[in-house]
């Protein structure tokens, strides 16, 4: 069984090194697309013993993604990784993953934020034969179904992108512009509008991110569209100190059924500063994981200080492992 990392880049000779030098011994070969790089990307693989094959940026990531996955050659399993990423794996864990009947793997990706550092775990590790890519901006593999994780200590991915507060921003207007196109096309479209307002956001375009994520929920309601449309304007609204509104926006999650314990991290932030922290620090102390409606775990160390913040305000000491314990 075969594993090969295929890649689509652009101008990426600063990071591309680290991404193929954590390949190495893990993967059988590395391909990668390059989209228009001007800055010497494509010497830089090839050094590192890649194929390389290059097309015009259609402006869609899920036609970049087939394109390089077509020329890849690849036949038995594909690994699927961004040269701002670094593989950590115990080859031998991994080649035992190929063994498996799935057609495909969830893999954590731990993403360094500039802000909020967070793990999801999309599907990256798959057979090509089986799945392709869809999506103009958050691309994803389809048929949609759920998919066993990929062991941590067999593989996983560490992100690199977010990092830097201006390259995400970069990024994140790069990406605005592909879902304002997917709307010109289809301007209800719900999965193209929770694009828009993702992308806004981290390009600091705040109230033109509300608009995207009202126009969401008016035109989905009772989908995950609305509901991570939902999440996000709550979200959003609690960093502007809108907090009676995030108050219903977040009760308005629970009844879609949304975690528990993600609605308590939420609401519990609200009520604290609204000024009501006896409520937030009974709401938040049973909390001990917190994953968002599309997946993401947040970190925990960010919860333990909320915790710390909370119980200092209550006079309550917390310390080790109690900052997880519910009471």
């Amino acid at each position: 069984m075969d594993l090969v990392a295929v890649l689509i880049v652009r101008d990426e000779a600063g990071v591309l090194p680290g991404c193929l030098a954590s390949l190495r011994g893990a993967v059988d070969a590395v391909h990668v697309h390059d989209t228009g790089s001007a800055d010497g990307t494509v010497a830089v693989a090839r050094s590192y013993g890649a194929t390389v094959s290059a097309a015009p940026w259609p402006s869609d990531f899920a036609v970049a993604r087939n394109t390089a996955l077509d020329r890849s050659g690849a036949r038995d399993w594909v690994l699927s990784i961004d040269a701002d990423e670094r593989l950590v794996a115990d080859p031998a864990r991994l080649r035992a993953l190929l063994t498996s009947s799935s057609p495909a793997f969830a893999v954590d990706v731990d993403n360094r934020h500039d802000e909020l550092p967070y793990t999801h775990r999309p599907v990256r590790l798959f057979r090509p034969a089986e799945l392709r890519w869809s999506g103009r901006v958050h691309e994803r593999l389809v048929p949609d179904a759920d998919r066993p994780a990929a062991p941590r200590d067999a593989a996983h991915l560490v992100h690199l992108g977010y990092a830097d507060a201006r390259i995400r921003k970069q990024k994140a207007l790069r990406n605005a512009e592909l879902a304002r196109a997917a709307l010109a096309a289809a301007p209800d479209d719900a999965g193209s509008l929770l694009d828009l307002g993702r992308s806004l956001v981290g390009a600091g375009r705040l109230q033109d991110a509300v608009g995207a994520f009202e126009r969401l929920r008016e035109v989905a309601p009772g989908t995950r569209h609305w509901v991570l449309g939902t999440d996000a304007l709550a979200r959003l609204l609690l960093g502007a100190g809108m907090d009676d509104a995030v108050v219903v926006l977040v009760r308005q999650l629970r009844g879609a059924g949304v975690e528990g314990q993600y609605c308590d991290w939420l609401e519990a932030q609200a009520l604290a500063q609204l000024g009501h922290v006896d409520a937030a620090w009974r709401m938040l102390r049973g909390v001990r994981d917190v994953v968002d409606p599309a997946g993401r775990r947040h970190s925990p160390a960010h919860l333990a200080e909320l915790k710390r913040l909370l119980g200092s305000l209550v006079g309550v000491s917390l310390s080790g492992d109690s900052l997880f314990a519910p009471r």
